[in-house]
């Protein structure tokens, strides 16, 4: 057992590190889904806020443009032309136009923050650079720009020495929603949004599933792994063939339909050279039938059944009241238990509604095949069943084979069968043969019969060879 508890924890530690690294890898996968879709979020806004204010300081330049065009043919028309840009239809939050020395020549619309001052206003008209800046107002985010303003030659001053320098320009502050924009020139970087959105949230989605599959996975894994070393506690729980029994040549062969199983076998030894053999069939199979199988296995091992008769009978009718005081209807088992005495030459037994096992003799030149069925209903449905014990005399040579349901039940491609008919002409036919080989030919027939069909329940056989004392 001890190597068992070790491999539970080998098997337990190595689940756990595997569970930990790919718990933190699908971890660093969300994030990274969720940095992406906030990445591709800001982005989007950071760009489309840059194409706004770069249309509408394109609309604000075609709109400086025209005023200037105007003021150069027609300086009279300076207020006129300002007060134009604010009528209905225009864009404009307010104008502000500003002679050379910083004097408020003219204004409309509502009024204008003076975000620049007139060093900062000379400096970028003498480079030639946009001054422009984006503020908050009452009715939301307006860009604020201010375009220098070349008024026409003075004609009184041309061709003088004072004119050979070129006047200094006015300013014009101007001011326009960042709303009012044309939205068709935003459906590039909105596709784009959407479809980094879309890989960004097909990535979250992707590691949710995943984590939730993994837990079912890690889950379902932690279960294989404890079934694993249930099997192993299993079948330690059968006897060792490498020890000696007095008077008995055995061969067993145990397979379960899943990892573990409801059919079990024991052989012990008991005082005065007696050996008892006991199989039993817990009804279902998996994880629920090798827990019940665990319990009679341990009560079967604890009791006095093989004292005397009355004990033998007795204790199976205990048995049968444990079972059903300790179990659901729906659980029951069949049990054959029996001891041989080879001094007696005397095998004693009771059948718990188990499948009668065969004692196979021969009778002069005849092979004689007998059924033990004595004994009572199964365990664990009816409380106050009784239990009758039997003997019957055996000889060095004599046969007795024991089988679960999973033998004669087992099935081929047409659905029929394998039956105790076939074990009976299976066995008298090798019944020369050492125990071992009788339960090769049993399993090589049924290996013939059922195909490449699966068991459909446990399969347990034990053959058991009288020798001589």
């Amino acid at each position: 057992m001890n190597s068992i508890s070790q491999a539970f924890e080998t098997s337990k530690a190595h689940s756990g590190r595997i569970y930990r690294w790919v718990t933190a890898w699908l971890s660093l996968s969300a994030v990274i889904a969720v940095l992406l879709l906030a990445n591709s979020i800001r982005d989007y806004f950071f760009v489309a806020k840059i194409i706004a204010i770069q249309q509408i300081r394109h609309q604000m330049n075609q709109s400086v443009a025209t005023l200037e065009r105007q003021l150069r043919q027609d300086p009279t028309t300076r207020a006129s032309a300002v007060n134009s840009m604010m009528e209905p239809g225009g864009h404009s939050v307010w104008i502000e136009l500003r002679g050379s020395d910083g004097k408020v020549l003219d204004h409309a619309g509502g009024p204008s923050q003076r975000l620049f001052s007139d060093d900062e206003e000379r400096k970028h008209s003498r480079n030639h650079e946009p001054l422009y800046k984006v503020v908050t107002t009452l009715s939301g985010e307006v860009v604020v720009e201010v375009f220098p303003i070349r008024g026409p030659v003075n004609p009184l001053l041309a061709g003088s020495p004072v004119q050979s320098r070129p006047p200094s320009p006015m300013m014009l502050e101007m001011a326009m929603p960042l709303s009012d924009v044309d939205q068709s020139n935003f459906w590039p970087i909105r596709r784009n949004l959407l479809i980094n959105c879309s890989g960004a949230l097909a990535l979250l989605v992707t590691v949710v599933i995943a984590g939730l599959g993994f837990r079912s996975y890690a889950h379902g894994k932690r279960l294989e792994e404890q079934l694993e070393i249930a099997r192993q506690v299993q079948a330690e729980l059968l006897p060792s063939l490498t020890d000696k029994y007095v008077g008995v040549d055995l061969a067993t062969e145990y397979t379960p339909a899943e990892q573990v199983g409801g059919d079990f076998y024991d052989v012990f030894q008991l005082k005065n050279t007696r050996t008892a053999l006991v199989m039993g069939d817990v009804s279902g199979k998996g994880v629920p039938a090798a827990l019940l199988m665990g319990v009679i296995h341990g009560a079967v091992r604890s009791s006095l059944w093989s004292e005397s008769t009355s004990l033998h009978e007795s204790e199976s009718q205990e048995l049968n009241r444990l079972l059903c005081e300790s179990a659901s209807r729906e659980r029951f088992a069949s049990m054959f238990s029996c001891y041989h005495d080879p001094t007696a030459c005397s095998l004693s037994y009771v059948n718990a509604g188990h499948c009668p096992p065969l004692l196979v003799r021969r009778n002069g030149g005849e092979v004689e095949i007998s059924s033990l069925q004595v004994g009572g209903p199964v365990l664990g449905i009816l409380p106050e069943a009784g239990y009758e014990q039997a003997k019957v005399e055996v000889s060095a040579g004599d046969i007795l084979v024991m089988y679960s349901d999973g033998l004669v039940e087992a099935a081929n491609s047409r659905d029929e069968e394998y039956g105790e008919g076939r074990l009976r002409e299976v066995v008298a036919t090798v019944i020369e043969e050492s125990a071992v080989e009788i339960r090769r030919a049993i399993l090589k027939s049924l290996a013939a019969f059922s195909g490449a069909e699966k068991l459909r329940d446990d399969l347990t056989i034990v053959v058991a060879r009288f020798m001589p004392a």
